[in-house]
């Protein structure tokens, strides 16, 4: 079972949820979120990828990463494996969710596709947001969208005191 990742997914999973259960505890607006669970299964653009996961898990997992290296060179000085084991499920932890949607992603790793993806990304990037224009096309009306929950002074104390 765990040449199938199948800790990895669960872990990355398990992540979503507390997620977005947190954020609709703190902020509201429960809605749904259309999976695309269909019969085929497709490939998914890295810049998807991107927008689904940077706050709820990329964040969160980069700073994981730093804790655990700030931990590393300043706060520990008893030996190599007791920091290996002290710390192997946050790493664990970081790992799963920096990269588990791409290695679950089908073709992530064809280099054609790979190609396209960061063609793709790179549009993301750099075409300019404004009105009417939607998070799928444009990184800046992305973040607007993403950040709209904390728009309100009550929403940034929420946010702020309770995370």
């Amino acid at each position: 079972m765990q040449f199938q990742l199948c800790t990895v997914f669960f872990t990355f999973s398990l992540g979503t949820r507390t997620h977005y259960f947190g954020r609709t505890i703190l902020h509201g607006g429960a809605r749904y979120q259309a999976t695309g669970r269909g019969f085929v299964v497709r490939h998914i653009k890295f810049s998807e990828n991107y927008r689904l996961y940077a706050r709820s898990h990329f964040a969160k997992g980069m700073e994981i990463v730093l804790l655990l290296v700030v931990y590393l060179v300043y706060g520990f000085s008893i030996g190599a494996l007791s920091y290996i084991l002290l710390t192997i499920s946050s790493w664990f932890l970081a790992i799963s969710w920096l990269f588990a949607p791409y290695l679950f992603n089908p073709f992530g790793f064809e280099w054609q596709k790979t190609v396209e993806d960061f063609r793709d990304w790179t549009n993301w990037l750099l075409y300019r947001g404004g009105i009417g224009v939607k998070g799928e096309e444009s990184w800046e009306a992305w973040w607007d969208e993403e950040l709209a929950h904390i728009r309100t002074l009550g929403g940034r104390l929420m946010e702020t005191i309770l995370s």
